[in-house]
């Protein structure tokens, strides 16, 4: 992030300082997620929050060049991008019967880990150049959108259930 905002014309220590807050907002945003998990259910807070946090990077992507508006949209997906991280961890090792749970998450957990580490990459080497900001963060939030149509249609709600 620190990246786009430089080429926006953030002043490096600017830059960073907004992803700090970011990260800062983000707290709250566990606080928060801590609070709703059982009563909302994991499936609707990863509905809601998937796809408002494409949503904001996409307005981010739209407002780079204000940058008052550019640090509200980016504090905006700080805090709700980790509302969702927590119940998604929660979620998906709860989808696994207790025999595979170990494992299962960890498969789960590799793969999400390989996505974290090459979908930066592909996003500066590819998307970013190609496509230009606001396409690129509209296209993943189309991906975020696919993926919670799915874990609606296909996956259980696990809250309030005795694991197995």
């Amino acid at each position: 992030m620190p990246r786009i905002l430089i080429g926006a014309g953030f002043e490096e220590y600017k830059a960073f300082l907004t992803t700090a807050g970011m990260a800062a907002v983000g707290l709250l945003g566990v606080v928060v997620a801590a609070v709703l998990v059982e009563r909302v259910g994991r499936k609707w807070i990863l509905a809601i929050t998937g796809p408002l946090s494409a949503l904001a990077l996409v307005i981010v992507a739209f407002v780079v060049d204000i940058p008052s508006a550019a640090v509200f949209w980016l504090l905006v997906f700080g805090f709700v991008v980790q509302v969702a991280i927590p119940v998604l961890y929660t979620y998906v090792s709860e989808l696994y019967p207790t025999e595979l749970r170990g494992s299962g998450f960890g498969w789960a957990s590799t793969f999400s880990r390989l996505g974290a580490g090459f979908g930066p990459l592909i996003f500066a080497s590819v998307l970013w150049p190609q496509l230009g900001l606001a396409t690129s963060f509209t296209l993943a939030g189309g991906l975020v959108l696919l993926a919670v149509l799915w874990m609606a249609f296909f996956s259980p709600e696990t809250k309030q259930h005795a694991l197995d």
